[in-house]
Parts: C-alpha cells; sequence; structure tokens
C-alpha cells in the first residue's frame, strides 16, 4: 500500500499529521525513516539576510528535527533505523552555498550524536552525502539550454568519474543503509559522490 501526506514539513501540524497517517494506515509501523528535506539557495554572504537563513534551515534542519522527534516513538517501537539526506557540500564549502552548506553540516552532526543517543534503542542512524546527481534541480530558469550546458559541464569537470550521479545511484546506497546488510552499520555519512572526497 502507498499513502502520502501533502503539504509543508516546516510545519508541526503537517509532520503530525504524516505520523497520524502512519498510525491509521500503517497500524503504526513505521521500520524506516528518510529525511530528505532541501532547499539550495546561491547566494553571497554580503546578499543575505536573516530571513533568507531562516528559511534554509527552518526546511533544512529544523523540519528534520521535528519529523525525527514525532516519528521516535514508532521507530524505537519498531527497532527502525535513520537515514538523513546531506551533501557533498557540508565538507566541500563552496563560495555561496554557506547556508546550505552549513545545514547539511548539522545534519551531518545530527546524524553521529543521535546514532550515539539512539545505539540502546535498537535504532540505527546514518546519513547519505550526494555530490552532483541528475535531478530537475540543475534545471535553471533564466539560462539558455547552451549556458546551462556549459554549466554542467563545469561542474562535471571537477568530478573525478566526470559526470553526474543518478537518482538510482543514492537509492541503491539507502536500500543497503535500510536492509538487515548494514544492521552494524550506524552513525556513517555515506558519500555518493563520483569519487569526491
Amino acid at each position: 500500500m502507498i499513502s502520502y501526506v501533502v503539504g509543508d514539513i516546516t510545519n508541526s501540524e503537517i509532520v503530525t499529521k504524516i505520523i497520524d497517517t502512519v498510525q491509521e494506515k500503517f497500524h503504526g509501523q513505521l521500520d524506516i525513516l528518510v529525511n530528505n528535506a532541501g532547499w539550495c539557495p546561491v547566494q553571497a554572504i554580503t546578499d543575505m539576510t536573516l530571513a533568507d537563513y531562516d528559511n534554509v534551515f527552518n526546511l533544512d534542519v529544523r523540519a528534520v528535527v521535528g519529523m525525527t522527534i514525532q516519528a521516535l516513538p514508532l521507530l524505537i517501537k519498531s527497532k527502525g533505523n535513520i537515514i538523513n539526506l546531506s551533501s557533498v557540500g557540508a565538507a566541500h564549502p563552496a563560495a555561496n552555498l554557506s547556508m546550505y552548506t552549513g545545514a547539511k553540516a548539522a545534519i551531518e552532526n545530527f546524524t553521529k550524536v543521535w546514532a550515539v543517543e539512539l545505539a540502546d534503542k535498537g535504532i540505527r542512524v546514518n546519513a547519505i552525502a550526494p555530490g552532483a546527481i541528475r535531478t530537475n534541480i540543475w534545471n535553471v530558469p533564466n539560462m539558455s539550454k547552451e549556458a546551462a550546458k556549459a554549466h554542467e559541464d563545469g561542474i562535471a569537470s571537477g568530478i573525478p568519474f566526470q559526470r553526474f550521479g543518478t537518482p538510482k545511484e543514492v537509492a541503491n546506497v539507502a536500500l543497503f543503509l535500510a536492509s538487515e546488510e548494514a544492521s552494524y552499520v550506524s552513525g556513517s555519512i555515506y558519500g555518493v559522490t563520483g569519487g569526491q572526497i
């Protein structure tokens, strides 16, 4: 059975609605929580406002913390696991991305601390840190096809594999971390970066 809730996860009431849906439709059975939230404004600190900071950290960090807190009773019951989505940017700071890379660095630290705190409850906590992955995030508005291609080629040239990754390559790591094959893996950050380290 597939079920979903549409809403803004920066709103705690929406998060409660998601957990209520798991309670109602799946009898409270929650085995895996994937925290995949992120917004990446490209903006220099000289142009940044506190409102911009709030927008990024409310989604990229606060919403993840809120979802995790509300999901924990179910995860404790199932001895489930948590997979957080970080970014290669957490370890590779880049100009004009300070809010995003700062938020993802926070997610990596939460991952490590939660792994320690929740180990005695049988919960594993890991993170995936993707590099450049072929998704719609690269569909930059107001950029010609030629300019967009040149931009992507420039990014790919800095990746040892010389190409973007695919969503499936990230999903394969998530499948491993969610499986019993990773039963002794917790507190780890898995880079899916084409060799960027």
